[in-house]
């Protein structure tokens, strides 16, 4: 899988319903469930929409742990948000709350066949 960039954060697509084992027509309860074995996290935040879902999700006991993740509906796909602001520890839930609000993420948790698209589009330049 590639990976897109942007000026204020880069989206990977890092695990699909697949990979955890999940048939493409589990509900979202389903697959957040999914996410949070995997990533051995607890999600604090959630923010769903017909298309996708973001997801903040912090590490038991570290409240300075938190990552972002987008699940893409349709696809089946969760990609995970990394910001370019060299904070390679994670982001505590005020962090999200300003981060969410400056980049606008849950737009794209509502429209994330946009970060497949830029991924194509990205291909093909």
């Amino acid at each position: 899988m590639q990976t897109r960039k942007s000026a204020a954060f880069t989206a990977n697509p890092i695990l699909t319903l697949e990979d955890l084992g999940l048939e493409r027509t589990v509900s979202l309860h389903e697959a957040s469930r999914g996410l949070a074995e995997r990533s051995e996290a607890q999600i604090v935040r959630w923010v769903q929409f017909p298309a996708g879902a973001l997801f903040f999700v912090l590490t038991q006991g570290d409240p300075r742990s938190g990552a972002f993740y987008i699940f893409d509906r349709r696809s089946g796909v969760f990609y995970s948000i990394d910001f370019n602001d060299q904070n390679w520890g994670g982001y505590s839930v005020a962090e999200y709350e300003l981060l969410e609000r400056t980049h606008r993420i849950s737009r794209l948790a509502q429209r994330p066949w946009l970060l497949n698209r830029r991924r194509e589009s990205a291909k093909t330049n």
